[in-house]
């Protein structure tokens, strides 16, 4: 082989190899978990009655929610950063069960790693990575929804609690199943009793040039209204939750609960 051909061998070589490096870094940016962003705040529940959601957010009414939580009387999910709740939509045949796990007191990085650890990749489609804000609090959260239709035994009328719990087991994703072990989860599960149902009310508007959910809860006599949007980028969720703080606390529509709404119901 002259030197020439030599060379030029060589030059391939490592462009293949310059190559494969480059894909492999892309690859591992796009498997990288990057979590959007939930900012939250309770607004004040005496303000805001349905007409005044309605004028304030220009809003529109979207639907009636029965929500329930599963859990032991010692919250043994709970504990251990693990959420199961169940929506039932009034004059509808569909319902959904959140499975969620969560990273309270856990600085971001930590999370992400110890998600890693547990073969999350960033790339389940099914699944949202997300930071919830609320409160000053930043809480990491891995969550999954299964879509279902309501059934004889658990719809928005009644919900029988054997049926519920059977729902939820059969159709846990794997990863939160096996996060801890199976057989810890199943022996929970078999536990677990119902919290709630706190009855919702759901509406879509904005706030301040930003798109809003707002909900509505009842439970046992008490009400929270919650004011949230989601945003992808960090920079633009820090804006976000910077304008809407200052704008609520200015006029006065800012609540000094901000309790989250799991926290809402099974702290009763």
């Amino acid at each position: 082989m002259n030197l020439v051909k030599k060379f030029a061998l060589q030059l391939s070589l490592i462009g293949v190899v310059l190559f494969t490096i480059g894909v492999m870094g892309v690859t591992q940016a796009k498997a990288a978990i990057e979590p959007g962003h939930e900012i939250k705040y309770n607004i004040k529940s005496e303000l805001f009655n349905e007409a005044n959601i309605l004028n304030t957010f220009t809003a529109t009414k979207k639907d009636e929610v029965k929500i329930y939580y599963f859990d032991t009387p010692n919250k043994n999910f709970l504990s251990a950063d693990y959420n199961n709740r169940l929506r039932v939509y009034k004059d509808s045949n569909k319902m959904d069960i959140t499975y969620k796990k969560r990273f309270q007191n856990t600085p971001l990085e930590e999370a992400l790693a110890i998600t890693a650890n547990h073969g999350f990749t960033g790339t389940e489609s099914n699944y949202k990575f997300e930071m919830d804000i609320k409160g000053g609090n930043r809480t990491f959260t891995i969550s999954r929804k299964e879509s279902l239709k309501t059934t004889s035994k658990v719809s928005y009328e009644a919900v029988d609690t054997s049926a519920a719990k059977k729902l939820v087991l059969e159709n846990v994703p794997k990863k939160i199943l096996n996060w801890d072990s199976e057989a810890w989860y199943t022996n929970t599960l078999s536990q677990a009793v119902v919290y709630g149902p706190a009855n919702a009310t759901t509406y879509k508007g904005s706030f301040e040039g930003y798109e809003a959910d707002i909900e509505v809860w009842n439970y046992q006599g008490e009400v929270m209204v919650e004011l949230s949007t989601k945003e992808n980028d960090a920079s633009k969720a820090a804006i976000i939750e910077k304008v809407w703080h200052d704008h609520l606390l200015a006029a006065g529509y800012l609540s000094t609960d901000q309790r989250g709404k799991t926290a809402f119901v099974m702290d009763k």
